[in-house]
This record gives structure tokens, sequence and C-alpha cells, in this order.
């Protein structure tokens, strides 16, 4: 990564592999070297080892060596690594356990719809071995049907997520491997699953003597119900009424009805919030803590009299020093590998802040941790810990922690800049610089800085941000893209099979209407008046569950690198009860479509 960002950007930094002889003679360090890589034994304890190292090179002017967990590429390799069987175990959990539940529901109602051809059977001699496995074996189909599509699916998106690995890490070799126990594991799953609502619901009809089955289901007894007391006289119509009394008789199938509707709604939410996750990042990251739209870093601390020339180049707004110190930070048994920020007071273009989103001032008495490094730490405010500086005299003060500060990229610290100056012993110096600038400026000065030999590089916000997309952001679009698509299928297979079964359920009741005279509109409304009191309470609790998911998601999904923000907006609820509604909408088209081609004397004929 190039100096002064915390984002990858191929395009403008690169690492160049040359003979080490010409490296020695263009850099003039014939026989010398700057850098060491050590490979231990199989089972070697490093910590010996780099304490060793580190007492033969402090003469040299070693600034530590580290171990490659500590090493910012390996870490953030690692933490996406991590992050990605973190994915591995909560999404399909949270998938199955919804698709298990709507399974068990859809399938256990229609095992029970079913219960009078079932008592027929049994009545004819059919053990109940044959039954049973006449409805595995449905279940059996459609779990292979599905997971033959669930299959391709995979290997397409498998496919997608690797070659997005290669524009990013670039490792040498990175190939889609689809393996067997994979297919087994989620096939043999996903049919455990359907199966368990099948024989819950058999157990209970099988159970039953064949004459007491085929009986129809005692009708229940409608009575004044509570809601009915909630609600004025003039609003209750007789078809209102009917809708009430169906839904107070029924409340478990109404229930279950309602929880599988809702559950649809936090999955549309699980796919869509990392657009709000990413939107809160930016916001946090490269508006409010990094307020400047350009940073230089020098090749050594020099001076701070230089921040006062950067503020007299055409087209500097501002400009303010900033130093950068690698420590370890140690608190009891934890020690922590990272750099000490140092800023001036009162500034302006770097301000971290708290969880409200409020500046914090960097106190000249202590250290500033971020919330992530705190918790590992294990420290609070006003605790005392070491600061161990890794570079020059290599000094070690313990100073208290004065705040903690709330940022989504990285674990960084924060000091006064004066302090950490008195911390190394090197002098009022700074190792960067962050400016505003005037933004038809930068190219010219982008250029002009890549000519001064006192500059080492220059950032500009602009184009981290376009890394940012490019890079990170369009990798975890690729993810959303996927969970985004399976929650959409799920909300829409949810309330679609709620108002099929519905229908199957209430099919003798509404043609029995229909004899009496009522027209295929008032049927209709009827059905769709419990429908539609499910799908408003479904959407309520989904949206007031959605919230508890995402914060759950967003916890194990944290890591050092990033921390992403369990943020849902306005849009991403919209979106989610739209999704919802429009598949109900599409549903009831379906059932109306059905009622009008009802059939009224064979459904009367199926009961005594």
């Amino acid at each position: 990564m190039k100096p002064g960002i915390a984002i990858p950007d191929d395009r403008f930094f690169a690492v160049l592999w040359v003979d080490r002889s010409a490296a020695e003679g263009a850099f003039d360090m014939k026989g010398a070297f700057n850098d060491l890589v050590v490979s231990l034994a199989p089972g070697a304890d490093a910590k010996p080892v780099i304490a060793e190292l580190d007492r033969l090179l402090e003469p040299y002017g070693s600034v530590g060596a580290i171990e490659r967990r500590d090493q910012p590429s390996n870490r953030f390799l690692e933490d996406e690594l991590n992050q990605q069987k973190v994915t591995s175990i909560t999404i399909p959990f949270i998938f199955f356990g919804v698709a298990a539940f709507l399974l068990n529901v859809a399938l256990g109602r229609q095992v029970v719809a079913q219960r009078e051809q079932i008592a027929a059977l049994k009545a004819l001699g059919f053990p109940n071995a044959p039954l049973v496995l006449h409805y595995l074996k449905l279940v059996a189909v459609v779990v292979l049907f599905g997971s033959a599509l669930g299959v391709a699916g995979g290997i397409v998106f498998g496919r997608a997520m690797v070659a997005n690995y290669h524009g990013f890490f670039r490792l040498p070799v990175l190939a889609f491997e689809l393996t067997p126990w994979s297919v087994v594991a989620g096939t043999t799953i996903s049919f455990a699953a359907a199966s368990l609502g099948v024989l819950t619901a058999l157990q209970k009809v099988v159970s039953m003597a064949p004459a007491v089955a085929m009986r129809s289901a005692a009708p229940l007894r409608f009575r004044r119900s509570w809601l009915e007391n909630l609600l004025s006289v003039r609003w209750l119509t007789p078809r209102r009424i009917m809708v009430l009394r169906n839904l107070a008789g029924r409340p478990l199938r109404a229930a279950l009805t309602t929880l599988g509707i809702a559950f649809a709604v936090p999955m549309v939410v699980l796919g869509l919030f990392w657009y709000d996750a990413i939107d809160r990042m930016i916001e946090i990251q490269f508006n409010l803590v990094e307020r400047g739209n350009a940073s230089a870093s020098f090749p050594h601390p020099l001076d701070r009299r230089i921040i006062g020339d950067l503020r007299r180049e055409p087209g500097v707004l501002a400009a303010e020093g900033q130093r950068f110190v690698p420590v370890r930070l140690r608190a009891g048994h934890r020690s922590y590998l990272t750099s000490v920020i140092g800023l001036p007071v009162r500034g302006e273009l770097r301000r971290p802040h708290d969880s409200r989103l409020r500046p914090i001032e960097i106190s000249p008495d202590g250290i500033t941790l971020t919330r992530r490094l705190a918790e590992r730490l294990g420290v609070t405010v006003g605790e005392t810990m070491t600061v161990e500086v890794m570079e020059g005299k290599r000094l070690k003060r313990d100073v208290p922690v004065s705040a903690i500060v709330d940022e989504v990229i990285g674990m960084a610290t924060y000091m006064e800049i004066a302090t950490l100056n008195r911390l190394t012993g090197e002098g009022d110096v700074a190792s960067a610089a962050a400016l505003f600038v005037e933004p038809s400026a930068l190219p010219a000065l982008s250029r002009r800085f890549k000519d001064l030999p006192v500059i080492e590089s220059v950032a500009m916000k602009a184009y981290s941000l376009t890394s940012f997309f490019d890079k990170i952001a369009n990798m975890l679009l690729v993810s959303v893209g996927i969970l985004t698509t399976f929650a959409v299928i799920i909300a829409i297979g949810v309330v679609y099979n709620s108002a099929r079964i519905g229908l199957q359920e209430r099919a003798w009741e509404l043609a029995s209407l229909r004899v009496l005279g009522f027209t295929r509109a008032e049927v209709a409304r009827i059905l769709f008046g419990e429908f539609m009191i499910e799908i408003a309470l479904a959407i309520a609790i989904g949206v007031a569950l959605s919230p508890g998911i995402i914060a759950l998601i967003t916890r194990f999904h944290s890591n050092e690198s990033f921390q992403i923000p369990g943020v849902i907006g306005a849009r991403t609820f919209v979106v989610a009860c739209v999704v919802v509604i429009a598949a109900a909408a599409a549903s009831a088209y379906v059932v109306r479509r059905h009622i009008d081609r009802l059939d009224l004397v064979a459904v009367l004929k199926t009961r005594d």
C-alpha cells in the first residue's frame, strides 16, 4: 500500500523486482541491505527469535522485527479470508433457517389440507410407511431440483467471486473449486429441513383413526373477538367481521404465516444494507475524519517549518503537519504493533470522532485509541498503557488513555504531535502533511510534488475513493448481488406460498360463499383481507427484526482492516418493503385468477 493511505491502489503504486547487484549499484549500497526476511523452522516460537534479532540489529538502526501476522499485507489478506469464513457460516445459517421454517410451514399445511385423502387410503388398508414414503419422495424431488439450480448458481457466483479476487489480490494461483462435500452437505441439510416439516404434520394425521381423519375438521367456534372490541361498530361490516374472526379463530396459523412473511423483509435488507454501510464508511472516513483532499509523506521526519512552505504552494488552502511513528502498545499481557499518528492542536484536516460522530480533540497528555484497538488491548479511558517506540532511540513510556474514538478503516492511535515528538526525542518534526487544495489545482500540484526530492509520495483523496470503489467496494458488492438475489427469491416464495396455500385451505368456504350469492370480487376481498392484515403485520415485524440481524452480521464481519457499520438507510427499508408488497400483489393476482376459475361443484363435492 502506498504510504499515507490505507487502501491498495496498484495504478499509482507498484513494487519493482530488480537484480540485487543492480539495486546495490543504483543506491550506492554495495554489500548492504535494509530489509531482512527470516523463515523459521516448523514449530519454532517466533518471540525469542524476534527478541534476539532486535538485540543484534538495534545498533544498526533496525525498527524492530515483526511476525508475518503483523505485516500489513498479510493482515489485510487474513482479515478478508477470515471474513469469508464467517460469511460461509453466518449467511447459510440464516438462509437455511428461514428456508427450513418456510418448508415446514408450507409442506405441513399441505399435509393437513390432504388429511381426508390420507385417511381414505388408510381406511383402504394402506400402512403408514408407503404414505410417509410418498411425501418424502415429494420432498426429495423438490430438494433435488432446487439443489441442482443451487449448484449451477453456486458455480456462477463462485467463479465471479474468484475473478473479483484475481483483480484485487493478484494471487499467483486461485481457481474456483466445487467440492463434492459442499454439494452433499447442502442437499442433505435441505432434505432434512423439508422432511422434518412433513413428518411432523404426517404424525398428527396418521395417528388419527381413519374414521376420525376422514371427517371434516370441526368448524371453528366463531365468537366476538378482542379485535372487534377494539374497533368501532360502524367500521365492522359483515365482510370485515368474517376476516377478523377467521384470523382470531386460527391464531397459530395466522402467526406462522405472518412470521414466515416477516422473515422476507430482513432477508432483502441483509442483501441491500451493504450499500448503506459503504456510504457510511465513506462519510465517516473520507469526509468526517480525513477532511483534507490530499496528503504528502516525507522520506524521513523533517522540521515542521516545511508545513509553512507547503502552505505557500499554488492552490494550497490549508496544510497541517502530521507525525507517523511505529510503536508497540502494551497493556498487561496484551500487545499490538501499530503506528501512532501525531496531530496538531485544534487541527481541522484530520479529526477523530466518537460513536455519535462528534469530533474529539486530541489530549496533549495521553493517547487516543480506536474502539476496536481498545477492546483488543482491554483498556478503557483513564487506564495506563506502555508505548514502545520502534525507531530512533527506541524509547518507552507509560501514557494514559485519554479518549476512545470510532473509525471504520484500520485501528489507528493518536497523540498530540508535540507530545509524540517528545516521546521519540526527535524535536519538532513532521513525517507527513495533510493538505486541502483547490480542486482545479490538484493535478498541477501533484506533478510539482513528484519533482521535489523532499516529498516521498502524494496521495489524492479522489484517487483513494476511486480505488476504494474499484477494489474493496466492488469486491463486496459481488457478494451483495448474490445475497440480494437469494433474498428476493425467498421473499417471493414466502408470500406466494402463503397466498396459494391459504386459497387451498379455504377453497370449500369460498365456494360455499359463491353458491350463497357472493360475487367473485367479494369472495376475493374476504381472502385478501386476511392476507393484507398478515402482510401489514409481517412488514412491521420484519422491519423491527432487521436491525438486530444486521447488528449480528456486522459484529461477525468486522475485522482489523475494516469496521462494517451496522446502519440501515430509509431507502433500504423502503426497497425491502416494496419487494414484499410487490410479491404480495403478484401473488394476489395469481390467486385471484384461481378464485375466478374455481369449480364450485368440484370443490363442494370434496366434503360430506
